[in-house]
């Protein structure tokens, strides 16, 4: 059985996109292979000691925060006196538009321009949290995310992130030493996945949102890392929901837009979403292969060459103003004319200084 060559420019087409996709959303994959794993995650004996054990304290006692302007919305104020009532002790910046521009001018200015293409202001908040990060340490706690206890016993390691269900991990809350290398290579990372994807809820999170952490995450310890520079993993329980969680949540993401909302639906219908997706790809695919047949066709190639003709030839006249035409197209016109044509008139115009016959084609209609 002979198969089309249509069927054959189409497998060749989808072969580069799914190797083009594949490329780009690598590390997002792996993370199908992550569900349910709790690997470097703390434990409640590290979390709820018995006794008092004096572990040492690595990530310094600052409290990162951003928002547009020091005016943040009534809703979140609780929350963050939530943060600063419980840890006196501890240093407190929120981190304002202004401020943050200024903080990555004068100590990243390689990242700026970057910075400022952004197309939607979460991803400025979202880029700052890693960088203030990376230099000076600290905790970064989301505005809606209150505190119920102190977080001490979280500052005993380099650096932790929290769990999200199924897989990956979240942006809300983070804490790491200065220099970090998992940091380090997260604010590395930020140029090379600066693209736009279309819809807004997917290019904010697979830009500088969760995704993209998860993505670079699975990156940092596919090979294996130190014990020094593993990133240890706040587990649901212990980050809202029980008694002994270190949060609570209020309401956030003001940043969603209409298409969130959307996906998030259909994240809630999974089943009819599988069966839509499939009916959707094999109307495009038979889309495609509709077009390939049409290009691939003769009826496309004759009016390919008639479009170049008309445009290259011009064999025509209005009334008695003639076309000049080039001598050696003309030529080649006459000479590949089509038998039925060979008796209609031709007119010849003698140039008598330039000793020059020019022939004329008048096509009668």
């Amino acid at each position: 059985m002979q198969i089309k060559k249509e069927i054959i420019y189409l497998f060749y087409v989808h072969v580069v996109i799914v190797i083009f996709f594949t490329y780009q959303l690598f590390n997002l994959i792996t993370l199908l292979f992550d569900i349910g794993r709790y690997n470097d995650a703390f434990t409640d004996a590290e979390l709820n000691p018995v006794t008092d054990v004096d572990r040492p304290q690595l990530i310094p006692k600052i409290i990162h925060q951003t928002y547009k302007t020091a005016d943040i919305p009534e809703v979140w104020k609780k929350s963050q006196q939530t943060c600063i009532d419980l840890h006196p002790d501890y240093q407190y910046i929120l981190w304002t538009d202004e401020m943050s521009r200024d903080f990555i001018a004068e100590e990243y200015p390689w990242f700026l321009k970057t910075f400022d293409s952004y197309k939607y202001p979460i991803q400025r908040a979202d880029a700052i949290r890693y960088f203030v990060l990376s230099h000076f340490g600290g905790v970064y706690i989301d505005l809606d995310d209150g505190c119920s206890r102190r977080l001490d016993p979280l500052l005993t390691v380099p650096a932790f992130v929290r769990k999200t269900a199924p897989s990956g991990i979240s942006n809300d809350i983070m804490g790491s030493v200065p220099r970090h290398p998992f940091f380090l290579k997260v604010i590395d990372s930020l140029k090379s996945y600066h693209i736009n994807w279309v819809v807004p809820y997917i290019t904010i999170m697979y830009s500088t949102g969760p995704l993209f952490l998860s993505a670079v995450w699975q990156s940092y310890k596919r090979w294996g890392v130190p014990a020094a520079a593993i990133v240890r993993i706040v587990l649901p329980p212990d980050y809202k929901g029980t008694e002994r969680s270190f949060f609570q949540v209020t309401k956030g993401n003001s940043w969603h837009q209409d298409d969130a909302k959307v996906l998030l639906t259909i994240a809630k219908h999974i089943p009819i979403t599988v069966v839509c997706g499939f009916l959707l790809a094999f109307t495009l695919m038979y889309l495609e292969y509709l077009i390939v047949c049409y290009f691939t066709s003769s009826h496309f190639s004759r009016f390919r060459k008639g479009c170049w003709n008309l445009i290259t030839l011009k064999p025509w006249s209005y009334g008695n103003n003639y076309t000049r035409l080039n001598p050696h197209k003309q030529a080649k016109y006459l000479k590949t004319r089509n038998r039925k044509d060979s008796n209609l008139p031709v007119a010849l115009n003698i140039d008598l200084e330039k000793n020059v016959s020019e022939i004329i084609d008048e096509e009668v209609y």
